[in-house]
């Protein structure tokens, strides 16, 4: 399998480092080393990702369904706005662009522009980015943007998708309705580490409900990516994202997990719904969230938080 740190490299640098004369030149060397192989695989996985995102952005340009969809893995998942449900498996995501580039669509003869805000290397095969998106049509008006936060598996010298999350912009004035929705019961999964990710979602409900700021911001790690519509840009940092939260009275959140996948390397995936009723007008907002986790000892935290409002 393809790695994105060479092993032989680092037992290279590693002999040199031991052939040194002193414990305090060894250790800086290591330092000095570790931090040379990070700035690479970091270089080496935003030169990825743009490739990545220059493949999509020409393929969805020509209206190429097979071809947007296969920057995707098999077992992929997307997590949009135009649809209330998760879009799960290559066949599935294959027909969605089938659907976004027919005769009729909005998006027909549409073209894509992607900005990249955050790329992140998780482990040897797993990377995550965040940004913006905007989608014209042939006279250059904008049909719909928003931001994005993904998640992509490194195979064979490419990345391809494994988590698309994406999600247009928050315009409160299409999105509250008076229907109120339940949500879906909650799957149940017997993968590794479930047990956190369910109560991870447990605890983001009851400290949303409870409007505590604190106890939200705990939830993700200290350089947590935060993707959400109810906010101003790419929110990073525990702090930042503690700070920005605001509350409204009479806001009622529920959310339910609609899938799950442990990648590996104390790493995992989770998407579902999520609903916010305001009780005080009887009215409802709806969306999909899509997000990472870093398993720590007994707790699940939030790499990158990735939701927002469907239609």
């Amino acid at each position: 399998m393809n790695k994105l740190i060479s092993t032989s490299l680092l037992l290279t640098f590693l002999f040199l480092i031991g052939c040194k004369d002193t414990t305090t030149k060894e250790v800086a060397t290591t330092l000095d080393v570790k931090h040379a192989i990070y700035i690479s695989n970091t270089a080496h996985a935003k030169t990825l990702m743009s490739r990545s995102t220059e493949s999509f952005i020409g393929l969805w340009g020509l209206g190429d369904a097979p071809g947007v969809s296969g920057e995707f893995t098999d077992d992929a998942v997307r997590v949009i706005s135009n649809s209330l449900a998760p879009i799960v498996g290559g066949e599935a995501i294959k027909n969605s662009f089938v659907e976004t580039f027919a005769e009729g669509s909005n998006f027909k003869n549409s073209h894509i522009i992607v900005g990249t805000t955050e790329t992140r290397l998780l482990s040897d095969e797993i990377l995550i980015g965040a940004g913006t998106f905007k989608i014209l049509d042939a006279n250059n008006e904008i049909l719909e943007s928003g931001k994005w936060g993904n998640v992509y598996r490194y195979k064979d010298g490419k990345v391809k998708f494994l988590l698309e999350s994406a999600h247009r912009i928050f315009n409160e004035t299409d999105t509250l309705s008076s229907e109120v929705i339940s949500l879906e019961e909650s799957i149940v999964s017997k993968e590794a580490h479930f047990d956190k990710i369910q109560a991870s979602v447990a605890d983001y409900i009851k400290y949303a409900n409870e409007n505590d700021a604190e106890g939200l911001s705990m939830l993700f790690t200290e350089n947590a990516i935060q993707n959400v519509s109810s906010k101003e840009g790419i929110v990073v940092g525990r702090d930042k994202i503690k700070a920005t939260e605001v509350f409204a009275d009479g806001m009622v959140l529920d959310a339910n997990i609609l899938g799950y996948t442990y990648l590996g390397d104390s790493l995992a995936v989770g998407y579902g719904n999520w609903t916010q009723l305001d009780i005080t007008t009887n009215t409802m907002v709806k969306g999909q969230w899509g997000n990472v986790f870093k398993i720590d000892g007994d707790t699940a935290y939030l790499v990158m938080e990735s939701a927002g409002i469907s239609k």
